[in-house]
């Protein structure tokens, strides 16, 4: 079962995607699940929509910014590439990470050991 589908990218962006962009999307969608299962294997089996999210959000990273500016400037121009997009990369940023996490006392319960 897949985090995030094509569909769920093109809802996030608000369009449809190109023929070109779908292409491309595939792949990082793949990217993008690769670097969440490899960190957060609980995701391969029970997908959530905070996966989901996140898994839409790096790829929509790299969609929408293609030539992976971070700054730009007008007088005697010059822009920084952000460090990651200019490897090509889909990545999974500390804040993303920080979403999949299991956040503590989550459940109806919890069990603290060797509690007295």
């Amino acid at each position: 079962m897949a985090l995030a589908t094509l569909t769920d990218l093109a809802d996030r962006l608000g369009r449809d995607l190109t023929e070109s962009e779908a292409r491309r999307a595939t792949a990082w969608l793949a990217d993008a699940e690769a670097l969440i299962l490899g960190r957060f294997p609980q995701y391969q089996t029970a997908p959530t929509a905070i996966s989901k999210k996140v898994a839409c959000a790096m790829v929509l990273r790299v969609l929408t910014n293609p030539d992976g500016k971070r700054q730009e400037a007008l007088d005697d121009y010059s822009y920084t590439v952000d460090s990651s997009r200019s490897r090509g990369e889909v990545y999974l940023s500390d804040d993303e990470a920080a979403e999949l996490r299991p956040q503590p006392g989550g459940g109806a319960f919890s069990i603290v050991l060797g509690a007295t």
